[in-house]
């Protein structure tokens, strides 16, 4: 999610700027600028997919969003336009919602499967597109999800994975946050959240009638103590970013958002530490103030995870969402992420 007033990117879960966040390096590959706003034929149905990049020589980067049901390509216009100087960057409004929502509101399909089907046809047009033998893939929160799926089953089309705020165990996220949220009431000897946490806790039905429902109740204390935008005025910037656009200027996204879970249940109940090895470099990056999905669990994962190369990376001014909060220190690692890949492979 994103926070209090129309930022949400939950969990399941929940870009990054322009002015704020050049980039002084430049590339050294052949001009022809890419800059495509179309529809493409996934799973059946037409779905948004934006793809910029300064040169269709670069890598591809696939930037799977969060929520679910909460488009990133508006953020990624407004935060991250310095990372398409150095690869083509494809924003996919996944089905339930953004434009592809406004195009197709009610789809035939909706489940997580779906969705991790319609990545990997995404995936494999994008190769037959531009040629690529492999692409990057980035999984942000709940699209984290799908990333580990598409590169644990189809780990030959991608050259590495990237995991921001990676949701490994809801469950263990859930313990996590409930702990820091005690903390910071009792310091605070804030009795009405303290008894709040206290029905959660319990899994009362007044508070918890669903998980999406528990979740919730969850999510909004955190967003009283900063436990997921760690900076109030940058929460500010990002609800200007989801509206900045006209093609999202009127767009609802609360209402997109609880239709798309709506549909979805059960993505509020993830775990996926079943998952040994992969075949692929993962990258795993998390924001230190992230009480969200609190990156010690993903760290920990990372650790034990076996990969012909791994790395975790801390945003220490960062909560839930590195890639608004800390622009610039987000473009300036992914891309140096991509380059140092590409000097080990070929496209």
């Amino acid at each position: 999610m994103k926070k209090p007033t129309l930022i949400l990117l939950v969990f399941l879960i929940f870009a990054c700027g322009n002015q704020e966040t050049k980039n002084t390096e430049t590339s050294n590959v052949t001009a022809n600028p890419i800059e495509e706003k179309s529809f493409v034929k996934l799973g059946g149905e037409e779905q948004y997919v934006e793809i910029t990049g300064a040169s269709e020589d670069l890598p591809v980067l696939l930037f799977l969003h969060g929520g679910p049901g909460w488009p990133q390509t508006p953020h990624l216009r407004y935060f991250n336009a310095d990372l398409a100087k150095e690869m083509i960057v494809v924003s996919w409004d996944q089905q339930g919602c953004g434009l592809t929502y406004l195009n197709n509101p009610n789809p035939k399909t909706l489940t997580v499967e779906s969705l991790i089907d319609n990545a990997h046809e995404l995936t494999l047009y994008l190769k037959k597109k531009f040629n690529k033998k492999k692409i990057y893939l980035l999984g942000f929160s709940f699209g984290s999800v799908l990333g580990m799926n598409l590169v644990e089953q189809y780990p030959e089309n991608y050259h590495a994975y990237i995991g921001l705020s990676q949701l490994i165990d809801s469950k263990e996220n859930f313990e996590i946050s409930m702990d820091w949220l005690r903390e910071q009431a009792t310091a605070k000897q804030d009795t009405e959240s303290l008894a709040t946490i206290d029905l959660i806790d319990k899994r009362d039905t007044s508070v918890c009638g669903t998980p999406k429902e528990c979740f919730m109740n969850k999510y909004w204390l955190l967003v009283k103590y900063n436990g997921t935008i760690y900076d109030t005025a940058i929460a500010k910037e990002i609800e200007k970013a989801e509206h900045y656009y006209q093609d999202y200027k009127d767009y609802d996204w609360f209402l997109v958002f609880n239709y798309t879970n709506a549909r979805l249940g059960r993505s509020f109940d993830i775990d996926l530490t079943h998952i040994k090895s992969l075949d692929v470099p993962v990258y795993m990056l998390a924001g230190r103030h992230d009480w969200n999905l609190p990156g010690v669990v993903a760290e920990r994962f990372l650790e034990k995870l076996e990969a012909p190369y791994k790395k975790f990376i801390w945003f220490d001014k960062s909560g839930h969402e590195p890639c608004e909060e800390e622009p610039r220190a987000f473009n300036e690692t992914i891309i140096k992420i991509v380059k140092e890949k590409r000097l080990t492979t070929e496209e």
